[in-house]
């Protein structure tokens, strides 16, 4: 199996999605592009931006909301990002307390929105991290149907939505995370890893997933990784295919640590590095 330095990411899915709207583009007419894609903010300065970009050649209509969310896992290890209008009181929601300005814009075609965000957290705020979703909402120009019959006129309203994180720390915050129950098999030609991970601290775990598996003689045969976010406990499920792989007893060792490719490390929290492995018997 010619698996070795191969990287396996989330960033494929990423990249992949990316490229269909890409080549959609021009049809839809979506071209507002948003960075970062994570915001930080502290109780020192209560205060972020992110810029919205339109690339495109007509005007977008923008929408600012924010939301209380965070990643979760379905029974069949996928993972998204659930929101929750009316958090309780018990939940670290930063939803309720962050304002975007404005929170409407028409962004012309080659330029650039700067949107602030402004913090005004309870006086009685307690020491730790919390956190809100921003939901960007856009509206490109309405766009002609053809139709064979000259009398319909119509049209289509395009739509599409971004939602990226807010993390806002007061005081001492620290974070970790534990995996408490990795399990892998083989199903058909592929590796299937499953990895419970689970949150230590008052903050939200980031870093790095990297699983690698190692054949009988102790030779890595498959390197990859992806990065990681633990808000609450979740179950991920990992496949990788398994070409050529001899038959015997594997080693899948699975490591999490707080580096990031896709964020600034400064930005990240450091924590203790987490380690597993299991056998797998490949037949």
């Amino acid at each position: 199996m010619r698996t070795r330095g191969k990287r396996w990411t989330s960033r494929v899915a990423a990249a992949g999605a990316a490229a269909v709207l890409l080549l959609l583009s021009p049809i839809l007419g979506y071209a507002i592009l948003i960075s970062p894609h994570a915001v930080f903010m502290d109780h020192r300065t209560r205060a972020g931006q992110v810029y919205l970009a339109n690339t495109g050649t007509t005007p977008e209509e923008v929408e600012i909301a924010l939301s209380y969310g965070y990643p979760v896992t379905d029974s069949a290890g996928n993972i998204s990002v659930r929101l929750i209008d009316r958090p309780d009181s018990t939940e670290p929601s930063a939803a309720g307390w962050i304002r975007a300005f404005p929170r409407r814009a028409v962004v012309q075609p080659g330029e650039r929105q700067v949107v602030r965000l402004l913090a005004q957290p309870p006086a009685t705020l307690p020491d730790g991290e919390y956190w809100s979703r921003i939901i960007v909402t856009s509206r490109g120009q309405q766009m002609a149907v053809a139709s064979a019959d000259t009398t319909v006129r119509a049209g289509v309203s395009l739509e599409m939505r971004t939602i990226i994180s807010v993390s806002y720390r007061k005081g001492q915050v620290r974070t970790g995370v534990e995996i408490r129950d990795l399990r892998a098999g083989i199903a058909g030609d592929s590796l299937v890893v499953w990895v419970g991970l689970v949150r230590q601290g008052n903050a939200a775990y980031l870093g790095t997933t990297r699983i690698r598996l190692y054949d009988p003689a102790g030779a890595v045969r498959g390197d990859w990784s992806t990065p990681t976010a633990v808000y609450v406990p979740v179950t991920r499920r990992y496949a990788f295919g398994l070409e050529g792989l001899a038959p015997g007893r594997h080693v899948v060792s699975v490591d999490l640590s707080t580096t990031r490719d896709d964020l600034p490390q400064g930005d990240i929290l450091p924590a203790n590095p987490a380690h597993n492995s299991v056998v797998v018997e490949v037949r």
